[in-house]
C-alpha cells in the first residue's frame, strides 16, 4: 500500500491559504463503495457508549467508507474519525474516534454525517486530551465543542474559499498554510475527492484564517510529497499502514489492493507543534 505515482498541479491563493490540486496516477474510474449512502449509520456502542468508541453499521448492497477526520456529530457527544475504514455490506464495525465535544455527555445514540471535517490541528493531536486542548484553542462554548468553537471564523473560512473547486481528473489536494505545506490527501477516485471536497477545504480554511498571508511556494509542496513517497510504511493491520519520518506522518487505507486514501500531514509545521 504505498503512495501512488502523484502530480502536483499549479495552486491556487487565498491569503495564507494554498491549495495546490493532486492529480493521482492510480485513480480508478469505477471505485465500488459508497461513501454518503443513507444506508450508513453511525452509533454510540449498545449498553454503555465509549468516548473513543462508535459503531458504523452499512445496511447498504455496496461496500461503505468512513474518513479518518470526518466529524461525527451528535450522539452523547461529537466525535471525529481517528481512523478511516471500509465496512462490508450488511457489517457492523467498532469506529476509533476522537471527542470534540469535552462538556456533553448525553443525548441521542445515533450521529450526523454532515460532511464536515476536523481541522487539521486537531486530526493531527497525539490523544484525547491534546484534542480537547486545541478545540479551546478555537474560541469559546458551553459543552467544549468543536463545532462551536470555530463558529466565530466560520464565515471567514467560507468566504476564503469560496468559488474553489476540483479540477476535472484530480483526486488528491495539498494545502499549504502561512507559506509551508501542512496537508497532503489523496484519493483512489476523483469522485471521492468531489464528495468531501467542501468539508476538507472549509477545514484548512479554519486554520489558515488567521495565519499569516504568506504564500507555499511550489517548491516546498513538491519537496513535501517527495519526503511522503520515502516514508517507510508499516501494516497495522489488513487494511491500513502507516509511518512517519521527521518531515511526514503518512497513513494509508488500502482496499482490493490500491490505496483509497493517504494522508500526509506535516509534523514541522507550527499548527502541528504549537
Amino acid at each position: 500500500m504505498e503512495l501512488a505515482d502523484v502530480h502536483v498541479g499549479n495552486p491556487v491563493v487565498r491569503g495564507a491559504l494554498t491549495v495546490f490540486p493532486v492529480f493521482n496516477g492510480a485513480a480508478v474510474e469505477k471505485r465500488g463503495y459508497d461513501l454518503h449512502a443513507p444506508s450508513i449509520e453511525v452509533t454510540e456502542r449498545a449498553g454503555s457508549p465509549v468516548v473513543g468508541e462508535l459503531v458504523v453499521t452499512n445496511a447498504g448492497a455496496r461496500p461503505a467508507l468512513v474518513l479518518e477526520g470526518e466529524l461525527l456529530e451528535g450522539g452523547w457527544q461529537h466525535r471525529v474519525a481517528a481512523r478511516s475504514v471500509v465496512v462490508d455490506p450488511g457489517a457492523s464495525v467498532v469506529l476509533e474516534v476522537r471527542c470534540v465535544e469535552h462538556g456533553r455527555w448525553h443525548g441521542a445514540g445515533k450521529h450526523v454525517r454532515s460532511g464536515r471535517r476536523a481541522p487539521v490541528q486537531v486530526r493531527a493531536a497525539a490523544g484525547q486530551h491534546e484534542v480537547w486542548e486545541r478545540v479551546r484553542r478555537y474560541g469559546q462554548s458551553e459543552t467544549e465543542s468543536l463545532l462551536e468553537t470555530t463558529r466565530s471564523v466560520d464565515d471567514a473560512a467560507a468566504a476564503l474559499v469560496r468559488g474553489l473547486r476540483p479540477l476535472r481528473h484530480q483526486s488528491g489536494v495539498l494545502i499549504g498554510v502561512g507559506g509551508q505545506p501542512l496537508l497532503l490527501e489523496v484519493f483512489d477516485s476523483p469522485q471521492t475527492l468531489a464528495e468531501v471536497w467542501d468539508g476538507l477545504l472549509h477545514a484548512a480554511a479554519v486554520d489558515a484564517v488567521p495565519a499569516p498571508p504568506v504564500e507555499t511556494p511550489g517548491r516546498r509542496a513538491r519537496r513535501f510529497v517527495q519526503r511522503v513517497k520515502t516514508v517507510p510504511l508499516t501494516a497495522t493491520d489488513r487494511e491500513r499502514a502507516g509511518g512517519a519520518t521527521p518531515y511526514a506522518q503518512v497513513s494509508v487505507l488500502g482496499w482490493r489492493g490500491r490505496a483509497v486514501q493517504t494522508v500526509a500531514i506535516n509534523p514541522r509545521h507550527e499548527l502541528v507543534t504549537a
